[in-house]
């Protein structure tokens, strides 16, 4: 390969490596002269003595790769319950425990609420809720009683429609 000035400014301000073959290189750098012999690279970049290895077929593909029939999933099926875990279907359901845990909740302070339970307004603050209907779900109102936030509202979703208690003053 004949080289000018050119074609060496070009190699020397990018500094382009040019494969010469599989693990070997050349390396261009600023300053070579066109008669100096190229410098040779490690197949590894001379970070270690062990070669790089190749797929039988150079990478392209064709080496099969060995998958489990399962998809690697496992043998046994998943256990899938028969409301996709949202929520008890009807015929587990109480709804005459859902109205005792509805009941349950009117006058608690906010920090004694349990985690599912949904909180649709805070004082004059309205949250957004989701529309879909999750039986047996609880959404409470809280009003503050000059103490904390209490439970003044609970609405319980039941298989035929919802239900709202309210705390009754004492």
């Amino acid at each position: 390969m004949k080289t000018t000035n050119r074609t060496r400014a070009l190699f020397a301000s990018i500094g382009i490596v040019l494969a010469v073959g599989v693990g070997t290189a050349v390396v261009v750098a600023a300053g070579d002269d066109a008669d100096s012999p190229p410098i040779p690279v490690e197949p590894d970049g001379g970070i270690g003595d062990s070669p790089i290895p190749v797929e039988p077929d150079g990478g392209i593909g064709d080496t099969p790769i060995p998958v489990e029939p399962d998809g690697g999933i496992g043998d046994s099926p998943i256990p899938v319950e028969p409301d996709g875990g949202i929520g008890d279907t009807p015929d587990q359901f109480s709804v005459e425990q859902a109205r005792d845990d509805a009941h349950g909740l009117l006058g608690r302070y906010e920090s004694d609420l349990p985690d599912d339970v949904r909180v649709g307004r805070r004082g004059d603050e309205q949250y957004a809720l989701t529309e879909d209907y999750v039986i047996g779900r609880l959404t409470v109102e809280l009003d503050d009683e000059g103490d904390g936030y209490r439970v003044t509202s609970v609405v319980v979703e039941l298989p035929e429609s919802t239900e709202t208690f309210h705390l009754t003053p004492s």
